[in-house]
């Protein structure tokens, strides 16, 4: 039987960590931290092949100073992140933001629909048919 991707999923809201892993498990391994903090310390005893996280957590920017951190460290860069963010009607992030200083692979709306969540991670895992 061939090892399960793992996805690490990484937001303060129980619901939203629920539904990814609702979503995902049926394809990949799932774990689940609620803080840039728990994050952390997930990646000192594994290493995920993709990092879903949210922009918002519990201080305004944790996602995106967070997804700067594991950018430009060595252990961690080549980690696919998709930045998960649903305050794109109050600020958009993604035109105000320069993806060097706050570098991601995608950025997804909340709520996101399954089908779009299992297509993005697939793409960037080379993985397009989820096997």
């Amino acid at each position: 039987m061939k090892n399960k991707r793992m996805i690490l999923v990484v937001d303060d809201d129980k619901e939203c960590l629920e539904f990814a892993s609702v979503v995902l498990s049926p394809r990949y391994e799932v774990r689940t931290v609620m803080s840039a903090v728990g994050c952390r310390a997930e990646l000192q005893v594994c290493k995920p092949d993709l990092i879903l996280l949210d922009v918002m957590m519990t201080h305004l920017c944790d996602g995106l100073d967070l997804t700067r951190e594991l950018k430009e460290n060595a252990a961690t860069r080549d980690i696919p992140v998709i930045m998960l963010t649903n305050v794109t009607e109050v600020y958009d992030y993604r035109t105000q933001i320069e993806t060097t200083f706050f570098p991601h692979d995608r950025w997804l709306d909340k709520p996101v629909k399954p089908e779009v969540l299992l297509k993005t991670v697939g793409d960037l895992l080379g993985d397009s048919d989820g096997k």
